[in-house]
């Protein structure tokens, strides 16, 4: 069960430019879930680009609503002892306090993650399966 990075989460706009990409994972990745971090992670870049609360609940539901078309489970992963993980993650690998949460987060459901952010190659026990490059 492969996580998905927040990379994924945008490109389900058709507007992304790793839209095509993106279509292409939600039907051909088995098990392919969603860990709250990067749906806080999505929560969090609406906002910081200035949208409204309204704006960020109806993205946020247009998302579930893609999610459930495509069979793509949300996991809850956060927990005090994930939150130390990240801490670990982030100061030994110089990751982005996101990628270190998704970090955390795919550590704790199967050790991959759907991305093109080659940082979590850095991390042992993360097998990364690029988003732009999947056959």
């Amino acid at each position: 069960m492969p996580v998905a990075d927040t990379e994924v989460l945008f490109g389900i706009n058709p507007k992304d430019p790793k839209h095509q990409h993106t279509l292409r994972v939600l039907k051909e990745t088995n098990n392919l879930t969603v860990p709250d971090t990067a749906i806080f992670e999505f929560q969090v870049v609406l906002r910081a680009r200035e949208r409204s609360p309204s704006q960020v609940k109806m993205a946020l539901l247009a998302l579930n609503e893609a999610l459930a078309r495509h069979n793509v489970r949300e996991v809850k992963t956060i927990t005090t002892g994930l939150l130390a993980l990240q801490c670990e993650l982030e100061e030994a690998y110089g990751l982005s306090y996101f990628d270190s949460l998704i970090a955390a987060s795919a550590l704790t459901v199967d050790h991959e993650v759907v991305s093109d952010d080659e940082d979590f190659d850095r991390i042992p026990g993360i097998k990364r399966i690029p988003l732009s490059r999947m056959k």
